[in-house]
């Protein structure tokens, strides 16, 4: 009998009954360093500067002083208040009201080298100009905005939409429609279904300016993209629990899955705004345009953009437009067998440049296994010569200097060390090695913006911190652990011309927020480094025993491993890593083979695979890390993701259940056929390619096929296998990752008889993992039950917002 107590005890092992339960104060502290609530507390980590003419600019300090604004003066090397606040509100029109503390800044505009006026945001009856240099103000009509509003180059003209039809908004002849054909789901400006964003831009909760167009810089042509959705496929989204009513609504859009034979439709149209009507321009027969890349630039009437076509051999061109006569002609043309991309990050803007003073473009290929820039003759498409080379990346272009012939670009890799730190260089347009500008080993967060696609939902364009002559650019770096510190930087040498800000980091330490570890180790082929961040519990001791938690993304889009101050303590995806690690766990982030960031041969690793090689490179990694960092457990790892993440984070509890013994999957796109698909937008251009049916080709022959390049991606292939804790959750009004995904999946388990643990969050959208509070108790709670073995505490987290 005593032998079979302790054999019991051993197997019961730490963890079971015995163990005590988790205090409530352990959530508290795990609140408290949230993602949600540690957003925008690191003040003053950016500086977005407004350039004047004469080379001095304005920006706005995270300040709750009457006197946030600042001027900058570079040549003087100096910072000064923009305006006295006070005289400010003296001088307010009396028929404006009564001005605020600190009144909003829209603009500042400077007459002379010692004038300046500013425009302020007024009310109904108009917005608010003051001289500043004798405080005089005064009404004016009000500028052109609203979320809705496209304004002209002018800043007194804008475009809407209004009944699926593009209008011009003109204050001196009032308002006219600019086309007349538009139909639901065929418009001009329309959002469309494919941006996964219909539900809540329907409901009025998401406004935006018309989408895919543009302005030409000198106001006189609109070019744009319209997309036609009317035969692509009804999707259903099915709220159960609707807020008003007891019988479940139903959100039907549009959305193409693999093999469907009608995907979205596009074309491009041009209106001549002085009169000359609406001209619909084709885009090449089997070719469509890259959404994510949007207008590359002008020339006079011409216009830039790229095309690509997605079957094998992948290829993407850059074409001119002639808006006159509708011709389009090819400049350059990319092949691949896997991939083709205008930036190594998807999300980022496209790194071409169309160069106005002359008849060249500087092109991003990967056509050499690295992401270089390219200088091309437009006239011809020859290529004039190669600007970069090298085994590095680079990764945005900053801006360009055509008076002094410079590209100014953002790279990593190329001064050894850690190579996702951004470092600035210039190089230039006619030959030459590119020379470094920013000597600090740190992550220099000098971009110019999001691509087309998630800047028109996200409101955000280009950073502009470039100063327009070129001469200086605002450069904002960081480590993990050491704060943003802005500084004026000189394009010749580097050389800081004034320092404008240290971040504030106070309040994320006051919460409890502790910097988490950079470090190197070897992928699973034991030959190439990768990059880990690694997030501590605050006892850490190497003498003690702490459970692991792999928090995953794992897809082709981003990196996720924070290589900056600001993205460490509010991470994109997934969140509540330092929350995790204040409840005791050690959380790693891993950059494995198929995320990107270096090669096209690192980046490919997971175009097809379906995550295997990734997995086995975290396994490696989170191993190699134990053996440094002895008070990691490997016998308690669990991994949580969203998202791609949440397909990536069940793949490795089902393909290496001999090392997660716990996962946690929110919104997981679990298989490709049931996911959006198509040139347009579709996850296959990135994943896996077009789909493949046998002899079918790639039009899927029943509603059951399965593609042959898709098959073996499916998670529910691997249902069977199930072993460890598995909790999955999805929202019921997700266009993301559909509901219908996951319950496939959910099919495929309770076939294979398995248990696991499901979420199912009423009215919810993709963005749960970052404002759910029932879904992160829930996340925390699995990983506390079933890795520490410990009871959750009875806790209710208050602070995150839930849907909104």
């Amino acid at each position: 009998m005593l032998a079979f107590l302790a054999v019991f005890v051993a197997v019961s092992g730490p963890g079971q009954a015995a163990a005590p339960a988790l205090p409530t104060a352990a959530y508290a502290q795990a609140e408290r360093v949230h993602d949600f609530n540690l957003k925008g507390q690191v003040r003053n980590a950016r500086v977005v500067p407004h350039w004047l003419a004469d080379g001095r600019f304005w920006y706005r300090r995270d300040d709750d002083s009457a006197a946030p604004y600042r001027l900058v003066d570079p040549a003087a090397r100096r910072q000064v208040p923009l305006f006295d606040g006070v005289r400010v509100r003296q001088a307010w029109p009396e028929a404006a009201g009564i001005a605020p503390v600190v009144p909003e800044l829209l603009s500042v505009r400077s007459p002379s080298a010692t004038e300046m006026v500013a425009t302020f945001r007024g009310g109904d009856d108009g917005d608010i100009e003051c001289a500043l240099g004798r405080y005089a103000c005064r009404t004016v009509p009000a500028m052109p905005r609203g979320a809705q509003l496209l304004p002209a180059p002018d800043g007194r003209r804008s475009l809407f939409v209004r009944d699926d039809n593009l209008w011009l908004h003109d204050p001196q002849t009032g308002d006219r429609a600019l086309t007349h054909d538009g139909a639901p789901l065929h418009g001009y400006g329309v959002l469309p279904d494919f941006t996964l964003r219909a539900i809540p831009h329907r409901q009025g909760r998401l406004k935006v300016p018309p989408f895919a167009t543009h302005w030409s810089p000198d106001g006189r042509w609109v070019f744009g993209t319209r997309y036609d959705e009317r035969k692509v496929g009804r999707y259903p989204l099915v709220a159960s629990a609707p807020q008003d009513g007891f019988r479940p609504v139903v959100h039907e859009i549009r959305m193409s899955l693999l093999g469907d034979p009608e995907p979205v439709r596009d074309a491009w149209f041009v209106v001549d705004t002085a009169g000359g009507g609406v001209r619909a321009i084709a885009i090449p027969e089997g070719w469509n345009g890259l959404a994510e890349a949007g207008v590359l630039g002008w020339s006079g009437s011409r216009v830039y953009a790229a095309i690509a076509r997605y079957d094998r051999p992948a290829r993407l061109r850059l074409v001119e437009i002639d808006l006159a006569s509708g011709a389009v002609r090819t400049i350059v043309e990319e092949r691949s067998d896997t991939r083709v991309q205008l930036n190594d990050y998807f999300y980022n803007r496209a790194a071409v440049r169309i160069l106005a003073g002359r008849e060249e473009a500087i092109w991003f290929s990967e056509r050499d296994g690295w992401g270089h820039l390219y200088l091309y003759d437009r006239r011809d498409g020859r290529l004039i010569r190669r600007l970069t080379s090298g085994d590095w990346l680079v990764r945005d272009i900053v801006g360009v200097d055509e008076a002094r012939r410079r590209v100014y670009f953002t790279a990593g890799g190329r001064e050894g060390g850690d190579p996702y730190q951004r470092r600035l260089y210039r190089v230039s347009l006619d030959g030459g090695q590119p020379v470094l500008l920013t000597a600090e080993a740190a992550d220099h967060a000098i971009d110019n913006g999001p691509g087309a696609l998630v800047g028109a939902l996200a409101g955000e364009g280009p950073s502009g911190a470039l100063s327009p002559a070129g001469d200086t650019v605002v450069d904002s770096y960081s480590t993990v652990d050491q704060p943003p510190v802005t500084v004026l930087r000189s394009t010749e040498d580097g050389a800081v011309v004034l320092e404008l800000e240290r971040a504030d980091a106070s309040a994320v330490y006051a919460a409890g927020w502790r910097p988490p570890v950079r470090t190197r180790v070897k992928a699973a082929d034991g030959r190439t480094d990768l990059y880990a961040t690694v997030y501590f519990p605050p006892d850490y001791s190497p003498e003690r025993s702490y459970p692991v938690i792999d928090a995953i993304y794992g897809g082709p889009h981003v990196t996720n491993a924070p290589v900056g101050f600001v993205e460490a303590t509010t991470t994109m995806n997934p969140v509540s890593r330092a929350s995790l690690a204040a409840l005791g766990f050690v959380v790693v982030t891993i950059d494995a083979r198929g995320t990107p960031g270096r090669s096209q041969a690192f980046h490919d690793a997971s175009f097809g695979p379906g995550g295997g090689p990734q997995i086995d490179d975290h396994v490696a990694a989170i191993q190699a890390l134990a053996g440094r960092y002895r008070g990691m457990d490997l016998a308690r790892v669990g991994i949580y993701g969203h998202s791609f993440g949440g397909y990536t984070s069940t793949r490795a509890l089902l393909l290496r259940p001999d090392f997660y013994k716990a996962a946690v999957s929110s919104a997981g796109s679990h298989n490709g056929q049931g996911m959006y698909s198509g040139p347009v937008n579709g996850v296959d251009r990135l994943v896996a390619g077009p789909p493949v049916y046998g002899t079918a080709g790639a039009a899927r022959p029943s509603p059951g096929t399965v593609a042959d390049n898709y098959r073996q991606l499916d998670n529910a292939v691997l249902a069977d296998r199930l072993a460890g804790k598995l909790l999955l959750v999805y929202g019921d009004l997700d266009e993301h990752a559909p509901a219908g995904v996951t319950v496939q999946l959910v099919d495929a388990l309770v076939k294979a008889d398995k248990t696991f643990d499901l979420v199912v969050l009423p009215n919810q959208d993709h963005d749960l993992f970052r404002n759910d509070p029932y879904y992160t108790r829930r996340l925390w709670d699995h990983f506390v039950e079933h890795l520490m073995g410990r009871t959750p505490p009875d806790y209710r987290i208050t602070s995150l917002p839930g849907r909104r």
